[in-house]
């Protein structure tokens, strides 16, 4: 009986402590996980090194740590966002089953989100995600580049699938 209850308890705290992890472009800061529920991930401060992104056929990888989840992308043009109202939603929140390393489509264009977004432009998305345990955050920042379009676009992403 020690034994079962034992086993439950590292189940349970397994559960308790799954997260997810934003893959590609990689997040601001190195990964901290008692920092996820925060704001930005705890990163508020825009990265002097952003990473260059096509306006359009994006996309991002996320490693999930939950059988069941929830997340959507916010976009800010703001060069200093400092808190959720510098933010608009740019994907849908969307939910989804599966652990592991998925791949999310990510348009900026004007027809995919109603914002006038260009070449050379500097924004910070934050995705954020929820396990059934509370929003966790993730934040990079990137400048809009339309020659990387070709190299980002010519990748296979689906939602379920990374190939």
């Amino acid at each position: 009986m020690q034994r079962y209850l034992a086993l439950l308890v590292l189940a349970l705290a397994a559960v308790v402590n799954a997260h997810f992890q934003l893959q590609y472009p990689p997040p601001r800061g190195v990964f901290v996980e008692d920092d996820e529920p925060n704001f930005c991930d705890g990163y508020k401060t825009p990265a002097s090194n952003r990473s260059e992104f096509p306006l359009t056929g994006g996309f991002f990888t996320l490693n999930s740590e939950h059988p069941k989840w929830t997340a959507g992308v916010l976009v800010s043009g703001s060069q200093d966002p400092t808190s959720f109202s510098n933010f608009s939603q740019l994907v849908p929140f969307f939910q989804t089953e599966g652990e592991g390393i998925f791949c999310i489509p990510l348009d900026f264009s004007a027809n995919a989100n109603g914002t006038a977004l260009k070449n050379g432009q500097n924004v910070t998305i934050q995705i954020v995600y929820s396990g059934g345990d509370g929003n966790l955050y993730q934040v990079r920042s990137l400048e809009f580049q339309y020659e990387k379009d070709s190299y980002v676009s010519s990748s296979v992403c689906r939602l379920d699938v990374v190939e």
